[in-house]
């Protein structure tokens, strides 16, 4: 039974995510931004649920890089894809850090929090900054923990179908009609 107060697009997204069964492509969405240097930048992040009916949620380290990308231009897109329906979805919008982020650090393991007091991102390992905060519990939210706010405006959905391929285009400033337009 869908949901009327939800957009089309997360009916039909939660379709490909059901068929997608357990598969990590079921959390793994892959995330651009904009360097300062205006080069672009993609990593794969982990998708931690929704915050509002079109808002996506990720969890990042303050001292990553995309911070910085994200402060000078919080322009972003996601590429989510599904393997089983053979679906690509493309999310454009902004991203905004929540403040009010204790609850999310609340639902993470031990093992996970423990991630969060390592090295920066990108330096070299240092086995005992990570041996000794594996063994902690009870660990205090760390400042290094940033939840990220993907507030989309646009969906595009690519579904490889034989003979033709059908795509689909929703915008929030037009309600998230759903149009199909040429693949």
């Amino acid at each position: 039974m869908p949901d009327n107060n939800l957009p089309s697009w997360r009916q039909d997204l939660k379709s490909s995510r059901n068929k997608e069964g357990k598969s990590p492509s079921n959390k793994w969405i892959q995330l651009a931004t904009v360097s300062e240097e205006n080069e672009p930048r993609l990593r794969t992040v982990v998708f931690r649920g929704w915050h509002k009916d079109s808002s996506m949620i990720i969890f990042t380290d303050r001292r990553s890089e995309k911070i910085g990308h994200l402060k000078s231009n919080p322009n972003a897109e996601i590429l989510w894809f599904f393997l089983k329906t053979k679906s690509q979805y493309r999310f454009k919008g902004k991203i905004r850090e929540l403040s009010d982020n204790k609850n999310y650090w609340d639902s993470l393991s031990e093992k996970s929090k423990s991630s969060w007091f390592w090295g920066s991102p990108g330096e070299k390992i240092n086995p005992k900054v990570q041996t000794t905060h594996e063994r902690l519990s009870n660990l205090p939210k760390s400042e290094n923990f940033v939840v990220l706010n993907f507030e989309i405006y646009s969906v595009d959905l690519l579904k490889l179908e034989q003979p033709v391929h059908k795509r689909y285009l929703w915008e929030k400033v037009k309600k998230w009609e759903k149009v199909e337009i040429n693949p």
